[in-house]
């Protein structure tokens, strides 16, 4: 071996054992890697239907709402059948074939609403998973956490409900864990138990937990929110929303850098659903208030603040054309909001100007928007994705149509869509 093998055999040994994060082109938690919700892939899927661009489709059993994430050959979802068991699947990312099928565990989601506001659309397999090289977890509306092996054998399991106190919230917990490097973190906002818990992957180990008591009225006090990475010049900070608050915790401490409030709505059903939306220099985030004649609010925040920067880092504010659940996507400098009637909204990222307002297809729209390849892509439940140009000027490339009910966000990998309905996935890729 020459000096030159040697050289390149050190680089791939090294590159070998560094840490399993996943490949470019994975997605391995809701909205990607960090939560940002952007794909750096080029030539992304625009037309498609049941008869075009398909790659294949599958049925799964029973029904769910957490979004397919998808590393290496493999993407994974949960599901609930009509027993109650909750399931987490594995498929093959090439053709749909299901690799294994693990059933956890029994149970019903936890919820003091009116139930037909969320029995049709929620149960306890809406939290995304998150995954790895090394293995996947799964959370539970029942507050049930389990970490798999890669063939679908537990590791560990706790019951944070058990553990900590019961859920008081008004549609049930609905969100998602962040995995990021070692740790998987859990964030609970309800008028109850609020806290923010980092655990050790391979044990499901406390490694810190911080209590997250703010004031906040009425159903202000709940969230369904899944946190967020903000990186930048080496520095890491987990973003966390609810309670008419966001803030910032040192990953590795769970120590508080910032915070910011003025997320309040002045009615008792104001919340926070959407997560918070990140970029380099800039971080959004929406309350929404469906039942309170469309006022809602999005701030936008100076990115890697200190303290209390709820006045100092505020860059500018939008009132009542704040998406409830659909988090926004910051992309090329701009910010697209999507409003639960399809209004969509294109704003400079670092002012707040206007520069395009459009309805999109009518219908409800739930699921958060993603990004990628000069477009970002809005689906509605009815099936309908809108995609749309990443511009100044409102452009939309193509609308396509599914059969289904969607609630789940899109994931992108490999040049593929992943779209999950309720009961069916689709895999969209680019043929003609």
């Amino acid at each position: 071996m020459d000096s030159r093998q040697l050289r390149l055999f050190v680089v791939v040994l090294t590159a070998s054992f560094a840490w399993p994060a996943g490949n470019a082109d994975d997605w391995p938690g809701f909205r990607g890697a960090t939560g940002d919700g952007i794909s750096t892939e080029t030539g992304l899927p625009v037309h498609w239907s049941t008869e075009r661009n398909l790659k294949w489709q599958i049925d799964l059993p029973g029904r769910g709402n957490s979004s397919p994430v998808v590393v290496a050959d493999r993407v994974y979802l949960s599901t609930q059948d009509e027993a109650r068991d909750l399931w987490v699947l594995a498929l093959n990312r090439a053709d749909g074939r299901t690799i294994w099928r693990t059933k956890l565990i029994r149970g019903e989601l936890s919820a003091n609403g009116p139930r037909n506001l969320w029995a049709h659309r929620h149960n306890p397999a809406t939290p995304t998973l998150a995954a790895n090289a090394e293995g996947v977890w799964a959370f539970f509306g029942t507050g049930d956490l389990f970490g798999l092996d890669l063939e679908g054998k537990q590791r560990w399991h706790r019951n944070l409900v058990q553990e900590y106190g019961a859920y008081d919230i008004t549609f049930g917990m609905g969100s998602s864990p962040r995995l990021w490097k070692s740790l998987l973190y859990v964030n609970c906002i309800t008028k109850g138990p609020s806290y923010v818990l980092a655990l050790a992957t391979d044990t499901g180990r406390t490694v810190w937990k911080t209590d997250r008591q703010l004031p906040a009225f009425a159903d202000g006090a709940d969230a369904y929110s899944t946190p967020a990475i903000w990186e930048k010049d080496g520095q890491a900070e987990l973003l966390v929303a609810g309670a008419e608050h966001i803030n910032a915790y040192d990953p590795a401490t769970g120590r508080q850098k910032w915070i910011s409030g003025g997320l309040g709505i002045r009615s008792r059903y104001g919340r926070i659903i959407a997560s918070p939306a990140v970029s380099r220099d800039v971080i959004l985030q929406c309350a929404g208030n469906p039942g309170g004649g469309g006022n809602g609010r999005v701030i936008a925040l100076q990115a890697g603040g200190i303290g209390d920067i709820t006045a100092t880092g505020r860059l500018w504010n939008i009132e009542r054309t704040a998406p409830d659940s659909a988090t926004p996507v910051c992309y090329r400098g701009y910010a697209f909001l999507v409003r639960g009637n399809g209004v969509t909204v294109c704003a400079e990222l670092k002012t707040g100007r206007k520069l395009w307002e459009e309805r999109l297809t009518q219908g409800e729209y739930f699921s958060s928007t993603i990004a990628g390849d000069g477009k970002i892509y809005v689906l509605a439940t009815n099936g309908t994705c809108s995609v749309v140009a990443a511009e100044p000027q409102f452009n939309r490339l193509a609308e396509n149509r599914l059969p289904g009910t969607f609630y789940a966000t899109p994931a992108v990998s490999d040049g593929t869509l992943f779209l999950r309905s309720e009961t069916a996935l689709f895999a969209i890729e680019t043929a003609d």
